[in-house]
């Protein structure tokens, strides 16, 4: 049992071989550094794949960590804890889990390939190469059972590894993910649709097994540079590298961000030069697109919808007010996030300047601004 500071994480039995002799095998050490990699690697494709409008995964990742906590009897029982400053606490939204469905699935694969089903399509491809590697210690006879005696329980031994790592060396592999981008082309008699790739551009093929999902991809569909960013639930083709091949079957599709949110960067895309007692200029569909990117970051931390507003030199502006204070953030021409916000009590203030490639941070400063000065 872990203390009230941490709390154990799964459980393992090492049987067989050296692990029927008293103690632990110094070598087997660093299994526990790998598989607390591939922990965070799986939990870190698992957050990404529910939020496909992010371009990486936050920090809280890296900050997770396992501890070897002690070893019993009964073969070779290690201990593995979580300490509260990791894991769960790490995320106070409905991503607190993330590491234990990490592991679950791990499991889950490990039962699937030991049945000779292969890698289950919900396993994040980015994280076979770790999986792969982790067990290397293991000899003939031996294995490690995880769970015992509880629905998630999974047996990994030298065999399974073997046929981890000859899945790992495919190419292509199939997955159920989300995809984010815009609908820019229905074939309803070809059975097929194009998306464009919010997070790269590129343009994708995709299929769909049932006529019912026509009725929704052409609610979606806009040939414009400012289509609907949707959420596409797919069966898909991906390279061991991460990158979306092709879609093989629509589950679902809705939008990212909230109707309003996206028909007012709609109206702003249709604004043109002189639109202000004929000043003002016209906004370019990269600055739209980076204000949708972070208001989608500043949706994903549950922020409220702003004020949308056009600037008058071309950018998009963000506002939030309240009795407190304000705050404001604008995506200029130049690309930049220029984040501002004061209070109303008091001579406090909050004035920073993000590049393009900084949205995250930029979203993060938003979020501490809001909850300071306009609540």
């Amino acid at each position: 049992m872990g203390t009230d500071e941490e709390r154990t994480f799964g459980s393992w039995h090492l049987r067989g071989g050296r692990y029927e002799q008293h103690g632990l095998p110094v070598e087997v050490l660093s299994e526990f550094a790998r598989y607390e990699r591939l922990v965070v690697d799986v939990a870190r494709a698992l957050y990404m794949q529910r939020h496909p409008q992010r371009q990486r995964a936050p920090r809280q990742f890296s900050r997770f960590n396992l501890r070897l906590a002690g070893v019993r009897s009964g073969s070779v029982v290690p201990v593995l804890v979580m300490p509260q400053d990791s894991g769960g606490a790490l995320f106070q939204t409905n991503d607190a889990d993330v590491f234990d469905e990490s592991r679950i699935l791990i499991q889950s694969a490990l039962r699937s390939v030991g049945q000779g089903s292969g890698i289950p399509p919900k396993f994040p491809v980015q994280a076979l190469r770790e999986f792969a590697r982790f067990g290397r210690s293991l000899q003939e006879q031996e294995f490690i059972s995880f769970d015992e005696g509880t629905p998630d329980a999974a047996i990994y031994s030298r065999s399974i590894r073997q046929s981890i790592q000859e899945l790992a060396r495919l190419e292509r592999f199939e997955v159920e993910t989300l995809i984010v981008g815009q609908v820019i082309g229905v074939a309803a008699d070809e059975g097929t649709f194009k998306v464009r790739l919010a997070r790269n551009g590129r343009v994708i093929v995709g299929r769909f097994s049932s006529d019912d999902i026509i009725p929704e991809l052409r609610q979606y569909l806009d040939v414009s540079a400012l289509a609907p960013t949707v959420a596409v639930s797919s069966v898909a083709i991906q390279s061991t590298a991460g990158e979306i091949i092709e879609i093989q079957d629509v589950l679902g599709i809705e939008p990212v961000l909230p109707a309003d949110w996206s028909e007012r960067l709609t109206e702003l895309q249709k604004l043109e030069s002189g639109w202000l007692e004929g000043a003002g200029e016209g906004i370019e569909r990269k600055i739209l697109r980076q204000a949708e990117s972070l208001l989608l970051e500043l949706l994903d931390a549950g922020v409220n919808r702003p004020y949308i507003y056009p600037t008058e030199r071309g950018g998009v502006q963000l506002e939030w007010s309240s009795s407190a204070g304000e705050v404001t953030a604008e995506v200029t021409p130049e690309g930049k996030v220029e984040v501002y916000a004061f209070s109303n009590s008091d001579d406090e203030e909050l004035d920073a300047t993000f590049a393009a490639h900084q949205l995250q941070e930029a979203a993060e400063s938003l979020v501490g601004g809001i909850q300071q000065y306009a609540r």
